[in-house]
């Protein structure tokens, strides 16, 4: 923990406290000591910040630790012996996390602490988890033949699609990385199997159709990619149950797989591959509505993505005729 506060006493009470609860204690007593410890190696897990501090206040101190990248994620509770609602008001516009007024209660500056803790410890999991789902995906793109750009047009168009299906911001962020992850059991197929243009043998196309049963046991230890796994299981799954790898059909299949998958065939049609180039977006929307009629996909949502693309482009058409006009205006006459 980092005390950061002038009265040599409160760092003297908090210290033992702390270190009654076997936790560390750093000391800083005035605002750019604070700074300098915060920013140290390893970090403090989490700072008791005051906000009366001498050189420079404890407003100061959080605007910049919380500007900053290296040093954002870390709880700041902040303390005053000032309890106004205005400044209660300005430490959290600053980033504070907390607050608390002096003379401070240990019990409940402990409870805070501890929950402030379990928050800071799970964003620092999902930080690892999520770089380490990107590195993974990344490579299985460039092994499967895609550009790195690949990944974010898959995310892109899925949350563009599931926004316009109503899905809220939790539900938007769990489709996006499983657009982003779908295909990383692709990292266990041997690049002869990826690579291969002519049709596949029944033992290249088992291996193949294990990818997504591999996805989920490659990312079922990373404890916040959990909510994903079911899109990275079940995106090959059919309408009519003729996919893989469980054979679900209609309705039993996920609803943001069903959208990956129909996301993916998109995407990877119109997407530049070594073996052939980019198919017209009227050519991929007629495909899409044949593998619909052949039982691969929902009509109805396939119907929806297809509107959910008409009305994006529309959108950018008149974004760009509003430019353009715009920039007519703009030009003085002769």
């Amino acid at each position: 923990m980092l005390v950061a506060d002038g009265n040599p006493t409160v760092r003297k009470i908090l210290r033992h406290h702390f270190g009654s609860l076997g936790w560390e204690t750093l000391e800083a007593k005035d605002g750019p000591e604070a700074l300098k410890r915060a920013r140290q190696r390893p970090a403090p897990h989490a700072i008791i910040l005051d906000l009366e501090l001498p050189e420079q206040n404890g407003y100061e101190v959080c605007r910049t630790l919380k500007s900053d990248d290296q040093s954002q994620m870390i709880p700041i509770i902040v303390t005053t012996s000032i309890a106004s609602p205005e400044s209660k008001m300005q430490a959290l516009e600053v980033g504070a996390d907390d607050f608390l007024t002096k003379p401070i209660n240990r019990i409940e500056l402990t409870l805070r602490l501890r929950s402030l803790l379990r928050i800071h410890k799970f964003n620092q999991e999902l930080i690892g988890a999520e770089s380490v789902a990107m590195a993974l995906a990344r490579a299985v793109a460039a092994k499967d033949g895609y550009a790195h750009s690949h990944l974010e047009k898959v995310a892109t168009h899925a949350v563009m699609f599931g926004k316009a299906l109503g899905l809220d911001s939790a539900e938007l962020k769990v489709l996006k990385y499983g657009a982003i992850l779908h295909n990383v059991g692709k990292i266990a197929i041997p690049d002869a199997v990826l690579e291969k243009t002519g049709p596949l043998t029944p033992r290249e196309m088992a291996m193949f159709q294990q990818h997504p049963r591999v996805g989920c046991d490659i990312c079922a230890p990373l404890k916040p990619l959990r909510p994903v796994l079911p899109i990275i299981r079940h995106h090959k799954e059919h309408w009519d149950g003729t996919g893989y790898p469980d054979g679900l059909r209609g309705e039993e299949i996920p609803l943001g797989a069903q959208i990956v998958g129909i996301v993916d065939v998109y995407t990877a049609l119109t997407s530049d591959r070594p073996y052939r180039k980019a198919v017209p977006h009227a050519e991929a929307v007629a495909s899409l509505r044949a593998q619909a009629k052949k039982g691969q996909h929902s009509p109805d949502l396939v119907r929806q993505f297809i509107e959910c693309l008409e009305a994006a482009d529309r959108s950018e058409d008149t974004g760009n005729s509003e430019n353009s006009s715009d920039r007519e205006v703009a030009v003085p006459a002769g």
